[in-house]
């Protein structure tokens, strides 16, 4: 079955993107990143967004907190409650360095991070629609918290249609229009 090249909700109906789903599976592809640096590019700041961030001192409120440094051997730990610190303080430091404006702060978490996607089995879903997704007056579309970038040419809501993310979603759009 081909993929769709385009979405439309229409008006008091609800639909879910999720890679579960049978009706959008072929527009739905997986990536395994092997490196924070993967996990970036899929889903983090673009280099051009970093830098403006940089530029207008711009932070957003998770980047503050740099965690503590993991030793990648941590994460193999025998001791549970070693290995449980690791696994948390990796996840956290993870978050951190994809959102990050500036992630070269982060370069000494590498080895652990990298580390971490082994042990983790990262799998990063993007869901792409070649054309439109339009939502209707009064239709909700909700993106599941397993899809992780979602790439169209443009969305159109109209009125109080509603798009609700029940995650973390990285949005590859070229136009966004309020009707």
């Amino acid at each position: 079955m081909p993929s769709i090249q385009s979405l439309r909700v229409e008006s008091g109906e609800s639909a879910v993107l999720s890679p579960k789903s049978q009706l959008y599976k072929e527009n739905y592809r997986q990536v395994r990143p092997r490196t924070a640096k993967e996990v970036r590019e899929v889903i983090g700041l673009s280099e051009g967004m970093a830098k403006t961030m940089r530029e207008q001192d711009i932070r957003l409120p998770q980047s503050m907190n740099l965690p503590a440094v993991v030793a990648a051997a941590d994460l193999d730990s025998s001791h549970e409650v070693v290995r449980a610190r690791a696994l948390d303080l990796t996840h956290t430091a993870l978050r951190e360095y994809v959102l990050s404006a500036n992630p070269s702060v982060m370069t000494h978490m590498e080895p652990a991070l990298e580390r971490y996607l082994d042990i983790a089995g990262l799998i990063l879903n993007i869901v792409t629609f070649e054309k439109t997704i339009e939502v209707a007056d009064g239709a909700t579309l909700t993106i599941s918290e397993d899809t992780h970038v979602l790439e169209v040419s443009r969305i159109i809501i109209h009125g109080t249609g509603k798009i609700n993310c029940s995650g973390f979603t990285k949005f590859n759009v070229d136009s966004v229009e309020g009707v």
